[in-house]
């Protein structure tokens, strides 16, 4: 009698395990449907404004129902392009990664350049030189730059002979005498100090250069240095 008893009570034990567990499931299959209605009724005015407000679109593109459905064969039939697109787009975001990453130091040194320029005053000098630039537009006509284009060769030439060491030796000697000659104040010389220096050779041969500058500046039709070499 007992061994029967301890088995009808291990049978009412499972029995109420089982019980449990269809009442655990009921309970849960009933808060799935409850959730799934509350998505539903939350859904549902969404779809139906998303319809209507689709439905006004299309009706305003004006597409009839055949080229709808010409799109979505064109859609239907261009599927392997465009899932060898998708598939490229995976390297693509990794060469976007890579790029990022090494556009960092990058930046880092054209900031550190641009700021090393802007100390040794690159961009300031090249303000100053869009200013001069806004002033010769300004003060020089169209027909002034035509001439300076006509011209440029014999400035160049002339630019260039200036530059020669024998002129600029000789204009750095003669503004250091000019400037001896102001800072000393010296009193005008007499007669007989000039024709005393007159034996002097360099005074002479200064004379000289002079008389032959003067015969120069005082030609009809001087010729330039690129004449005469032709």
């Amino acid at each position: 009698m007992t061994a029967v008893a301890l088995t009808t009570e291990e049978r009412l034990d499972a029995l109420s395990v089982q019980m449990d567990f269809i009442v655990a499931e009921l309970q849960a299959q009933r808060e799935t449907r409850e959730r799934i209605a509350e998505l539903t009724e939350t859904l549902t005015p969404v779809t139906k404004q998303a319809m209507q407000m689709a439905t006004d679109e299309l009706e305003n593109l004006d597409i009839s129902t055949e080229e709808l459905v010409s799109l979505l064969r064109t859609l239907a039939s261009s599927l392997p392009q465009i899932q060898a697109l998708m598939a490229q787009l995976g390297p693509m975001s990794e060469l976007a990664e890579t790029l990022t990453h090494l556009s960092g130091p990058a930046m880092a040194k054209v900031t550190d350049m641009l700021t090393t320029a802007d100390e040794k005053g690159y961009f300031a000098f090249a303000r100053e030189g869009s200013k001069i630039a806004d002033r010769v537009v300004t003060e020089f006509s169209e027909e002034d730059v035509q001439a300076l284009g006509d011209n440029v060769v014999t400035i160049l030439n002339a630019v260039k002979e200036m530059t020669q060491p024998e002129v600029m030796g000789l204009v750095q000697r003669t503004a250091i005498s000019v400037q001896d000659v102001e800072e000393a104040h010296i009193e005008p010389p007499s007669m007989f100090a000039l024709l005393k220096q007159m034996r002097d050779p360099q005074t002479r041969r200064g004379l000289a250069r002079v008389m032959t500058m003067l015969h120069t500046v005082g030609e009809e039709h001087p010729s330039t240095p690129t004449e005469e070499g032709k």
